[in-house]
């Protein structure tokens, strides 16, 4: 990680802050199974890209369906009937964090599911999307919020920098390969126009 001892401390009290501010309430969506079944491997890992159109420009991602089945499939699903298109980003903390998906803009809003824990060895760098989850406990670790650790079904958060203390706490399912400075640009109340998956015929 880059920065100083200061620095360091910020980012790790921003994502604790995260957690407890964007995904703190119980109810924030129910703890549902997803509304459909993952295709077969040979269909999954040809889900491979994807464009997030913003109200600044283009984001170009690349999935990971080898390593988070259910968070790659399931934004192909939500992309492909709409379900972002017209939010905006909810949470930006410059430097740091971006993050969007919430239909109700708040940060406590999903489509009504959560997803399984797909945690991978994966580093959290700029670039990287991860979903968004409830925190294990919120002030006493005697009271467990999400000891299950499940995604959130629809937010989702891309880094703005390198974050390796989010590392095998979220999901990774993607990286932005193209449109940094796009990424870059975008702040709080920003627009999701569309997103669109790719299928590649060939799986590479």
């Amino acid at each position: 990680m880059r920065g100083s001892s200061r620095y360091r401390h910020f980012k790790l009290m921003a994502a604790a802050a995260l957690a407890v501010l964007v995904l703190s309430s119980p109810s924030l969506e129910a703890e549902n199974s997803p509304p459909f079944e993952l295709p077969e491997r040979g269909e999954l890992l040809k889900i491979r890209s994807a464009i997030v159109e913003t109200s600044q420009g283009k984001l170009f991602v690349e999935l990971f369906p080898e390593d988070a089945p259910w968070h790659v499939s399931n934004f192909k699903y939500l992309a492909d009937r709409g379900f972002y298109s017209g939010l905006t980003f909810h949470l930006h903390q410059p430097g740091y964090i971006l993050q969007g998906g919430d239909p109700k803009g708040t940060g406590f809003g999903g489509p009504g599911y959560t997803l399984p824990p797909e945690f991978s060895r994966r580093n959290h760098r700029i670039g990287t999307l991860g979903m968004a989850r409830k925190p294990d406990a919120v002030g006493d670790p005697k009271r467990p919020v999400n000891i299950q650790r499940l995604s959130s079904g629809s937010q989702f958060h891309i880094l703005l920098d390198d974050a390796p203390h989010l590392d095998g706490n979220y999901t990774v399912f993607g990286r932005v390969v193209g449109g940094l400075h796009v990424l870059q640009s975008l702040r709080k109340g920003d627009r999701i126009e569309k997103v669109t998956v790719f299928i590649r015929p060939d799986g590479r």
